[in-house]
Protein backbone atom coordinates (compact mmCIF):
# COMPACT_ATOMS: atom_id res chain seq x y z
CA UNK A 1 0.00 0.00 0.00
CA UNK A 2 1.60 3.18 -1.10
CA UNK A 3 -1.21 5.93 0.01
CA UNK A 4 -4.59 5.46 -1.57
CA UNK A 5 -2.59 2.72 -4.56
CA UNK A 6 -2.45 -1.00 -4.18
CA UNK A 7 0.30 -1.99 -5.44
CA UNK A 8 0.21 -5.94 -6.48
CA UNK A 9 3.36 -8.05 -8.38
CA UNK A 10 3.69 -11.26 -9.17
CA UNK A 11 6.42 -13.32 -11.16
CA UNK A 12 5.42 -16.25 -13.29
CA UNK A 13 7.98 -19.49 -14.61
CA UNK A 14 6.47 -21.95 -17.60
CA UNK A 15 7.87 -24.39 -18.85
CA UNK A 16 6.67 -26.04 -21.89
CA UNK A 17 7.80 -29.26 -24.00
CA UNK A 18 5.97 -28.89 -27.38
CA UNK A 19 6.01 -30.98 -30.77
CA UNK A 20 4.15 -30.28 -34.22
CA UNK A 21 4.65 -26.55 -33.66
CA UNK A 22 4.71 -24.42 -37.07
CA UNK A 23 7.00 -22.29 -37.38
CA UNK A 24 5.56 -21.25 -40.80
CA UNK A 25 3.40 -22.51 -43.10
CA UNK A 26 3.88 -26.30 -43.48
CA UNK A 27 6.77 -26.04 -41.53
CA UNK A 28 6.18 -28.03 -38.48
CA UNK A 29 9.08 -27.53 -35.51
CA UNK A 30 9.67 -29.85 -32.17
CA UNK A 31 10.75 -27.29 -29.56
CA UNK A 32 11.27 -26.81 -25.44
CA UNK A 33 9.74 -23.55 -24.26
CA UNK A 34 10.40 -21.46 -21.22
CA UNK A 35 8.35 -18.48 -20.33
CA UNK A 36 9.34 -15.97 -17.84
CA UNK A 37 6.53 -13.26 -17.05
CA UNK A 38 5.99 -10.42 -14.55
CA UNK A 39 2.92 -9.14 -13.59
CA UNK A 40 2.89 -5.12 -12.05
CA UNK A 41 -0.79 -4.42 -10.75
CA UNK A 42 -1.60 -0.95 -9.72
CA UNK A 43 -5.49 0.10 -7.81
CA UNK A 44 -6.61 3.30 -7.31
CA UNK A 45 -9.36 2.25 -4.70
CA UNK A 46 -12.06 1.63 -6.70
CA UNK A 47 -11.78 4.38 -9.38
CA UNK A 48 -8.60 3.19 -11.69
CA UNK A 49 -6.77 -0.10 -12.76
CA UNK A 50 -3.68 -0.41 -14.07
CA UNK A 51 -1.06 -3.46 -15.09
CA UNK A 52 1.73 -4.42 -17.10
CA UNK A 53 3.11 -7.31 -17.93
CA UNK A 54 5.91 -8.12 -19.64
CA UNK A 55 6.71 -11.99 -20.78
CA UNK A 56 10.22 -13.03 -22.27
CA UNK A 57 9.90 -16.24 -24.29
CA UNK A 58 13.03 -18.74 -25.18
CA UNK A 59 13.06 -21.74 -27.46
CA UNK A 60 15.26 -24.34 -27.69
CA UNK A 61 14.76 -25.21 -31.10
CA UNK A 62 16.59 -22.01 -33.33
CA UNK A 63 13.86 -22.09 -36.01
CA UNK A 64 11.97 -20.44 -33.50
CA UNK A 65 12.69 -16.41 -33.30
CA UNK A 66 12.99 -15.95 -28.82
CA UNK A 67 10.83 -13.33 -28.55
CA UNK A 68 9.64 -10.51 -25.53
CA UNK A 69 6.02 -9.33 -25.41
CA UNK A 70 4.40 -6.80 -23.79
CA UNK A 71 0.94 -6.18 -22.57
CA UNK A 72 -0.92 -2.89 -20.55
CA UNK A 73 -4.23 -2.25 -19.23
CA UNK A 74 -6.24 0.62 -17.79
CA UNK A 75 -9.58 0.46 -16.43
CA UNK A 76 -11.80 3.28 -15.14
CA UNK A 77 -14.97 3.50 -13.73
CA UNK A 78 -16.63 6.97 -12.43
CA UNK A 79 -20.27 8.30 -11.89
CA UNK A 80 -20.58 11.97 -14.04
CA UNK A 81 -24.12 13.15 -12.45
CA UNK A 82 -26.93 10.69 -13.34
CA UNK A 83 -25.06 8.40 -15.98
CA UNK A 84 -21.94 5.68 -14.72
CA UNK A 85 -19.07 6.18 -17.10
CA UNK A 86 -16.35 3.22 -18.21
CA UNK A 87 -13.08 3.45 -19.54
CA UNK A 88 -10.69 0.95 -20.64
CA UNK A 89 -7.61 0.98 -22.52
CA UNK A 90 -5.69 -2.08 -23.64
CA UNK A 91 -2.20 -2.72 -25.20
CA UNK A 92 -0.27 -5.59 -26.82
CA UNK A 93 2.69 -6.63 -28.45
CA UNK A 94 3.81 -10.28 -29.15
CA UNK A 95 5.29 -12.91 -31.51
CA UNK A 96 3.48 -16.35 -31.32
CA UNK A 97 1.95 -18.54 -32.94
CA UNK A 98 -1.39 -18.34 -34.54
CA UNK A 99 -3.59 -20.97 -36.15
CA UNK A 100 -5.12 -18.21 -38.69
CA UNK A 101 -1.45 -17.45 -40.16
CA UNK A 102 0.35 -20.91 -39.83
CA UNK A 103 3.16 -19.27 -38.60
CA UNK A 104 5.04 -16.97 -35.59
CA UNK A 105 3.23 -13.59 -36.58
CA UNK A 106 4.10 -10.70 -34.67
CA UNK A 107 1.45 -8.70 -33.24
CA UNK A 108 0.16 -5.38 -32.00
CA UNK A 109 -3.03 -4.40 -30.53
CA UNK A 110 -4.54 -1.56 -29.47
CA UNK A 111 -8.31 -1.56 -27.83
CA UNK A 112 -10.25 1.03 -26.74
CA UNK A 113 -13.61 1.17 -25.35
CA UNK A 114 -15.42 4.04 -23.66
CA UNK A 115 -18.99 3.07 -22.19
CA UNK A 116 -21.63 4.73 -20.37
CA UNK A 117 -25.15 3.49 -18.62
CA UNK A 118 -28.01 5.20 -17.30
CA UNK A 119 -30.97 4.25 -15.15
CA UNK A 120 -34.11 5.62 -16.78
CA UNK A 121 -36.48 4.50 -14.09
CA UNK A 122 -37.19 1.21 -11.86
CA UNK A 123 -36.72 -1.66 -14.23
CA UNK A 124 -34.72 0.21 -17.51
CA UNK A 125 -31.52 0.97 -18.13
CA UNK A 126 -29.70 2.83 -21.35
CA UNK A 127 -26.33 1.44 -21.96
CA UNK A 128 -23.70 3.06 -24.42
CA UNK A 129 -20.51 2.37 -25.68
CA UNK A 130 -17.72 3.15 -28.40
CA UNK A 131 -15.17 0.92 -29.19
CA UNK A 132 -11.49 1.12 -30.99
CA UNK A 133 -9.10 -2.06 -32.35
CA UNK A 134 -6.47 -1.19 -33.89
CA UNK A 135 -4.38 -4.55 -35.30
CA UNK A 136 -1.05 -4.08 -36.70
CA UNK A 137 1.34 -7.31 -38.26
CA UNK A 138 4.99 -7.64 -40.01
CA UNK A 139 3.54 -9.34 -42.86
CA UNK A 140 -0.13 -9.81 -43.41
CA UNK A 141 -3.17 -6.99 -43.82
CA UNK A 142 -3.52 -4.25 -41.10
CA UNK A 143 -7.03 -4.10 -39.55
CA UNK A 144 -8.55 -0.69 -38.17
CA UNK A 145 -12.05 -1.61 -36.89
CA UNK A 146 -14.53 0.72 -35.20
CA UNK A 147 -17.77 0.16 -34.01
CA UNK A 148 -20.34 2.32 -31.31
CA UNK A 149 -23.46 0.19 -30.23
CA UNK A 150 -26.66 1.17 -27.74
CA UNK A 151 -28.82 -1.24 -25.40
CA UNK A 152 -32.02 -0.55 -24.27
CA UNK A 153 -31.95 -2.91 -20.62
CA UNK A 154 -34.73 -4.36 -18.72
CA UNK A 155 -34.19 -5.26 -15.19
CA UNK A 156 -37.11 -7.24 -14.27
CA UNK A 157 -35.04 -8.26 -10.89
CA UNK A 158 -31.90 -9.51 -9.67
CA UNK A 159 -32.32 -12.58 -11.23
CA UNK A 160 -33.76 -11.50 -14.70
CA UNK A 161 -32.87 -9.15 -17.32
CA UNK A 162 -33.13 -8.47 -21.09
CA UNK A 163 -31.72 -6.03 -23.47
CA UNK A 164 -32.94 -5.11 -27.03
CA UNK A 165 -29.72 -3.66 -29.00
CA UNK A 166 -28.24 -2.04 -32.38
CA UNK A 167 -24.34 -2.19 -33.37
CA UNK A 168 -22.70 -0.44 -36.35
CA UNK A 169 -19.23 -0.99 -37.16
CA UNK A 170 -16.71 -0.46 -40.00
CA UNK A 171 -13.51 -2.43 -40.36
CA UNK A 172 -10.43 -0.66 -42.60
CA UNK A 173 -8.26 -2.98 -44.17
CA UNK A 174 -4.97 -2.41 -45.62
CA UNK A 175 -4.03 -3.63 -47.92
CA UNK A 176 -7.84 -4.69 -49.03
CA UNK A 177 -11.25 -4.38 -48.77
CA UNK A 178 -13.33 -2.24 -46.29
CA UNK A 179 -16.39 -3.58 -44.54
CA UNK A 180 -19.58 -2.18 -43.07
CA UNK A 181 -21.56 -3.83 -40.88
CA UNK A 182 -24.96 -3.14 -38.76
CA UNK A 183 -26.29 -5.86 -36.23
CA UNK A 184 -29.85 -6.51 -34.54
CA UNK A 185 -29.05 -8.09 -30.96
CA UNK A 186 -31.32 -9.34 -28.27
CA UNK A 187 -29.76 -10.60 -25.13
CA UNK A 188 -31.08 -12.50 -22.20
CA UNK A 189 -29.29 -12.77 -18.77
CA UNK A 190 -30.89 -15.98 -16.34
CA UNK A 191 -28.96 -15.61 -12.79
CA UNK A 192 -31.55 -17.41 -10.16
CA UNK A 193 -28.72 -18.25 -7.71
CA UNK A 194 -24.98 -18.28 -7.26
CA UNK A 195 -24.89 -22.10 -8.66
CA UNK A 196 -26.58 -21.14 -11.43
CA UNK A 197 -25.73 -18.45 -14.24
CA UNK A 198 -27.05 -18.43 -17.96
CA UNK A 199 -27.00 -15.54 -20.75
CA UNK A 200 -27.83 -15.83 -24.26
CA UNK A 201 -27.31 -13.40 -26.93
CA UNK A 202 -28.61 -13.42 -30.74
CA UNK A 203 -29.34 -11.52 -33.60
CA UNK A 204 -28.52 -10.57 -37.56
CA UNK A 205 -25.08 -9.44 -38.56
CA UNK A 206 -25.72 -7.89 -41.78
CA UNK A 207 -22.78 -6.47 -43.55
CA UNK A 208 -21.25 -5.10 -47.21
CA UNK A 209 -17.64 -3.98 -48.96
CA UNK A 210 -17.94 -0.56 -49.39
CA UNK A 211 -17.62 -0.45 -52.68
CA UNK A 212 -19.49 -0.33 -55.81
CA UNK A 213 -21.10 -3.47 -57.19
CA UNK A 214 -21.08 -6.11 -53.88
CA UNK A 215 -23.69 -7.64 -52.53
CA UNK A 216 -25.08 -7.12 -48.89
CA UNK A 217 -24.50 -10.43 -46.31
CA UNK A 218 -26.46 -11.55 -43.40
CA UNK A 219 -25.69 -14.28 -40.99
CA UNK A 220 -26.94 -15.34 -37.83
CA UNK A 221 -24.74 -14.40 -35.07
CA UNK A 222 -24.91 -15.20 -31.14
CA UNK A 223 -23.14 -15.82 -27.79
CA UNK A 224 -24.68 -18.33 -25.37
CA UNK A 225 -23.16 -19.71 -21.96
CA UNK A 226 -23.99 -21.37 -19.01
CA UNK A 227 -22.16 -22.07 -15.77
CA UNK A 228 -23.44 -24.26 -13.03
CA UNK A 229 -22.22 -25.77 -9.83
CA UNK A 230 -23.83 -28.55 -8.50
CA UNK A 231 -21.53 -29.02 -6.03
CA UNK A 232 -19.73 -26.53 -3.78
CA UNK A 233 -16.47 -27.25 -5.22
CA UNK A 234 -17.67 -28.33 -9.14
CA UNK A 235 -18.53 -26.03 -11.99
CA UNK A 236 -19.35 -26.47 -15.29
CA UNK A 237 -19.08 -24.33 -18.15
CA UNK A 238 -20.92 -24.14 -21.60
CA UNK A 239 -20.13 -21.79 -23.83
CA UNK A 240 -21.63 -21.88 -27.67
CA UNK A 241 -20.79 -18.95 -29.91
CA UNK A 242 -20.78 -17.62 -33.64
CA UNK A 243 -19.53 -15.10 -35.06
CA UNK A 244 -17.74 -13.10 -38.26
CA UNK A 245 -14.80 -10.77 -38.42
CA UNK A 246 -11.79 -9.29 -39.94
CA UNK A 247 -9.13 -11.87 -41.31
CA UNK A 248 -5.34 -10.97 -41.62
CA UNK A 249 -5.65 -12.20 -44.89
CA UNK A 250 -6.25 -9.33 -47.68
CA UNK A 251 -9.65 -9.23 -48.69
CA UNK A 252 -11.28 -12.12 -46.18
CA UNK A 253 -13.36 -12.09 -43.72
CA UNK A 254 -13.28 -14.88 -40.52
CA UNK A 255 -16.39 -16.64 -40.27
CA UNK A 256 -16.65 -18.83 -36.76
CA UNK A 257 -18.51 -20.97 -34.71
CA UNK A 258 -16.99 -22.47 -31.54
CA UNK A 259 -18.30 -25.00 -28.56
CA UNK A 260 -16.24 -24.95 -25.05
CA UNK A 261 -16.63 -27.24 -22.39
CA UNK A 262 -15.32 -26.57 -19.35
CA UNK A 263 -14.83 -28.55 -15.79
CA UNK A 264 -13.71 -27.01 -12.53
CA UNK A 265 -13.29 -29.37 -10.00
CA UNK A 266 -11.19 -29.14 -6.16
CA UNK A 267 -9.58 -32.24 -5.71
CA UNK A 268 -8.48 -33.28 -1.43
CA UNK A 269 -9.32 -29.87 -0.13
CA UNK A 270 -6.25 -28.33 -1.62
CA UNK A 271 -5.69 -29.39 -5.71
CA UNK A 272 -7.52 -27.63 -8.29
CA UNK A 273 -8.21 -29.88 -11.69
CA UNK A 274 -9.54 -27.71 -14.66
CA UNK A 275 -10.39 -30.01 -17.92
CA UNK A 276 -11.39 -28.14 -21.02
CA UNK A 277 -12.58 -29.46 -24.31
CA UNK A 278 -12.92 -26.77 -27.32
CA UNK A 279 -13.88 -27.06 -30.60
CA UNK A 280 -14.25 -24.51 -33.71
CA UNK A 281 -14.71 -24.69 -37.47
CA UNK A 282 -13.62 -21.13 -39.37
CA UNK A 283 -14.52 -20.13 -43.06
CA UNK A 284 -12.62 -17.49 -44.63
CA UNK A 285 -14.67 -15.66 -46.94
CA UNK A 286 -13.07 -14.14 -50.30
CA UNK A 287 -15.14 -10.80 -50.27
CA UNK A 288 -14.16 -10.57 -54.30
CA UNK A 289 -16.24 -13.13 -54.52
CA UNK A 290 -19.02 -11.68 -52.61
CA UNK A 291 -18.48 -14.24 -49.30
CA UNK A 292 -17.33 -17.19 -50.74
CA UNK A 293 -16.12 -19.63 -48.75
CA UNK A 294 -12.32 -20.33 -49.47
CA UNK A 295 -9.89 -21.91 -46.99
CA UNK A 296 -12.05 -23.93 -44.21
CA UNK A 297 -10.79 -24.85 -41.48
CA UNK A 298 -11.84 -27.28 -38.11
CA UNK A 299 -9.45 -26.77 -35.08
CA UNK A 300 -10.00 -29.16 -31.81
CA UNK A 301 -7.90 -28.34 -28.14
CA UNK A 302 -8.30 -30.01 -25.09
CA UNK A 303 -6.45 -29.83 -21.90
CA UNK A 304 -5.71 -30.84 -18.69
CA UNK A 305 -4.45 -28.62 -15.83
CA UNK A 306 -3.90 -29.49 -11.71
CA UNK A 307 -2.88 -26.85 -9.68
CA UNK A 308 -1.99 -26.04 -5.83
CA UNK A 309 -1.01 -23.30 -3.64
CA UNK A 310 2.43 -23.18 -1.28
CA UNK A 311 2.92 -21.50 1.65
CA UNK A 312 0.07 -19.21 0.31
CA UNK A 313 1.83 -17.03 -1.86
CA UNK A 314 3.54 -19.91 -4.66
CA UNK A 315 1.62 -21.62 -6.98
CA UNK A 316 2.17 -24.67 -8.69
CA UNK A 317 0.93 -26.33 -11.83
CA UNK A 318 1.35 -29.52 -14.14
CA UNK A 319 -0.60 -29.34 -17.54
CA UNK A 320 -1.10 -31.38 -20.76
CA UNK A 321 -2.74 -29.43 -24.45
CA UNK A 322 -3.66 -31.11 -27.33
CA UNK A 323 -4.16 -29.02 -30.55
CA UNK A 324 -5.57 -30.21 -33.52
CA UNK A 325 -6.04 -28.48 -36.90
CA UNK A 326 -7.37 -29.92 -40.21
CA UNK A 327 -8.05 -27.62 -43.10
CA UNK A 328 -8.71 -27.81 -46.90
CA UNK A 329 -5.47 -25.76 -47.44
CA UNK A 330 -2.07 -27.41 -47.52
CA UNK A 331 0.55 -26.00 -44.97
CA UNK A 332 -2.09 -25.01 -42.45
CA UNK A 333 -2.71 -27.79 -40.72
CA UNK A 334 -1.20 -29.68 -37.21
CA UNK A 335 -1.26 -32.04 -34.35
CA UNK A 336 0.20 -31.00 -31.40
CA UNK A 337 1.24 -32.39 -27.90
CA UNK A 338 2.45 -29.90 -25.14
CA UNK A 339 3.09 -30.90 -21.51
CA UNK A 340 4.95 -28.93 -18.86
CA UNK A 341 4.93 -27.31 -15.39
CA UNK A 342 5.00 -23.41 -14.14
CA UNK A 343 5.29 -21.79 -10.86
CA UNK A 344 4.46 -18.42 -9.60
CA UNK A 345 5.04 -16.24 -6.46
CA UNK A 346 2.53 -13.28 -5.71
CA UNK A 347 3.05 -10.46 -3.19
Amino acid sequence: QVGPVLFRPSINYKYTDANNLLRSVGNEQDSEIQNISLNLIFDYQEFWSFSYRPTWTYYSNAAFDDTDSHSANFSSDFAVADWRIGFNQTYSDSNGSLVQTGSQTQQEIFGTTLSASRQLNSTWYLDLSADQDLHSTSSFSDVSKWSTSGWLRHQASSAVNSSIGLTWGYADVDPGLNTEYMQFLLRFGFNPSEKLRASLQGGIDSREVDAPGFDKEESPTYNASLQYQPFDYTTIGINLSRGISTSYFSNFNNETEALTLSLNQRLLGRFNLTVSYGERSSDYLGLIGNFVVGRADDYDSFSVDLSTQLANRINVSAFYRKNENSTNTNGFGFSSDQSGFSIGYRY
